[in-house]
């Protein structure tokens, strides 16, 4: 019995050599690479997305997810020739889809597909935040169609600035953030000091440096008060001037040092989104009757869109003053309105 298990597998081995040599394919995999893994808030980050042991790959599919209260997407774009199919992502996830053109042959071996850039809105000194590959579908130049499940994913840290007056405080993040992103900035003793208020020559300056104001022409920008603004501010006022965004008053000062009010920044906020607003148009607040008849469309209409709520028993209060953290939530809630809407 024992001799001829021996000469069975002794006849198995010669039938096998004989046989032509043939290298089996290994299973196609896909990774992700990051180019930067310590990107602060404001920078984008771009993941590529690469296929290993691949064959004939003429088009392909793949499924992303992402947090998008941490990261907005901004572009893909695919190395290989033909025409690109992008999704708008939606709740995190993306969808990216690629394919050739014509007769020609397909990609094989180790393969990038696409690059994908996000920008990091959010997150600063908090836990990281996860790109994640959940699908790839891949297309031969025959038309049959694979689906592999990737199951990949990094982790995003973003390295940011903090400020030593924050612990605890209800804002910490969204100041972080807004820190990252360039628009406002500590003082010399490294506090952030979020519950000074604001002057109208810091509002204007945060939301210059925030938008992307563009100007409306016009007379050259200037106020009878200039020598009065600060020279770190000057700059940021007049763009802001230049931009529709301040208009000043009847005697033609900003007056710069006067704290700003809860109607004033929903006006200028209004008038970065370049809104147009129906002049009869009143907000539903309850006391609406006391908001200025000329910031009154535009507190309506920032109310409509979210970037603005009402205080106690559903008021207003537009002669209140904001504090600086308050007025970098109101930036921020701006910018991601104006991200959202452009997707």
């Amino acid at each position: 019995m024992k001799r001829k298990f021996l000469l069975l597998c002794l006849s198995l081995w010669v039938s096998l050599s004989l046989m032509p040599y043939t290298v089996l394919a290994k299973d196609a995999s896909f990774s992700l690479t990051l180019n930067n893994e310590r990107p602060a808030v404001g920078e984008n980050i771009q993941v590529v997305v690469t296929g290993n042991n691949l064959t004939d790959v003429y088009g392909y599919e793949i499924n992303l997810t992402y947090e998008p209260s941490r990261l907005r997407y901004v572009k893909t774009e695919s190395p290989m020739t033909g025409f690109s199919v992008p999704m708008a992502p939606k709740d995190g996830e993306l969808v990216f889809a690629h394919t050739k053109v014509g007769k020609v042959a397909g990609e094989s071996g180790k393969v990038v597909l696409a690059t994908i850039e996000f920008k990091v809105i959010g997150g600063t000194g908090s836990k990281p935040t996860a790109i994640g590959l959940t699908n790839v579908e891949l297309v031969k130049s025959d038309l049959t169609v694979t689906n592999h499940a990737a199951n990949v994913s990094l982790n995003v840290t973003t390295a940011g600035k903090t400020f030593n007056d924050l612990n605890g405080h209800w804002a910490k993040q969204e100041i972080e953030r807004a820190a990252g992103l360039g628009f406002v900035a500590g003082y010399a003793d490294g506090t952030f000091r979020p519950q000074n208020h604001v002057t109208r020559a810091e509002f204007a300056t945060m939301v210059s440096r925030a938008m992307e104001l563009k100007p409306k022409g016009g007379a050259d920008p200037s106020f009878a008060d200039l020598d009065r603004i600060p020279d770190w501010a000057k700059p940021s006022v007049l763009e802001a001037q230049t931009a529709g965004v301040i208009t000043g008053y009847e005697d033609a000062t900003f007056r710069p040092d006067l704290l700003i009010n809860r109607s004033e920044m929903a006006a200028m906020m209004m008038r970065t989104l370049d809104t147009k607003m129906d002049e009869g148009w009143k907000p539903a607040f309850a006391d609406t009757d006391s908001i200025p008849v000329w910031a009154q469309p535009s507190v309506a209409a920032a109310a409509e869109a979210g970037l603005i709520k009402g205080r106690d028993n559903n008021k207003f209060v537009p002669a209140a003053n904001a504090t600086r953290a308050e007025a970098v939530v109101l930036i921020l809630r701006l910018i991601d309105y104006k991200n959202t809407a452009e997707l």
